[in-house]
């Protein structure tokens, strides 16, 4: 583990970096400390996110400060290979919104198609436009008719 900084109460506070936990006795950190903390070091060319819980990942800015808190996640920016409909797109967030992975072909998946996540297993599973998706690579979704009106013409 690796340490930085002093708080008045000297009590560390661990945050996960690329899924690894490191302690960190500032509260308040730029990107550049956040970038050292890691062994080797996140290289400048690798964008920096906060990984929010339940909602769109945050880019950090360069030079941004920000005040920890137990638990915060970050990670670096790692291409994810994910498929709609057997097409293969390159992302680098770990969680988007329907609406977002729907923005992803071109043109964008129509509004009358529903996505799909595809589970291998299991029942697939029926992706709302502002359902956050947690993405891993090898990820599928397809589309399919919104609405099916059997008989008609």
């Amino acid at each position: 583990m690796t340490h930085t900084g002093s708080t008045a109460h000297g009590v560390p506070v661990s945050i996960f970096i690329d899924g690894h936990e490191y302690q960190s006795h500032a509260r308040r950190v730029t990107t550049a400390d956040l970038r050292r903390l890691p062994r080797p070091p996140i290289a400048e060319d690798r964008q920096l996110w906060l990984d929010i819980p339940d909602a769109p990942d945050r880019s950090l800015a360069d030079g941004e400060s920000l005040d920890l808190a137990p638990g915060m996640r970050f990670f670096s920016e790692h291409p994810i290979t994910l498929h709609i409909d057997r097409i293969a797109y390159t992302v680098t967030r770990k969680r988007m919104t329907g609406q977002e992975l729907r923005a992803l072909p071109t043109p964008p998946v129509a509004p009358d198609r529903d996505l799909w996540l595809d589970r291998i297993d299991e029942q697939d599973k029926k992706i709302a436009d502002d359902e956050v998706v947690r993405l891993r690579d090898g990820i599928r979704f397809f589309t399919a008719p919104g609405r099916i009106n059997p008989g008609a013409r």
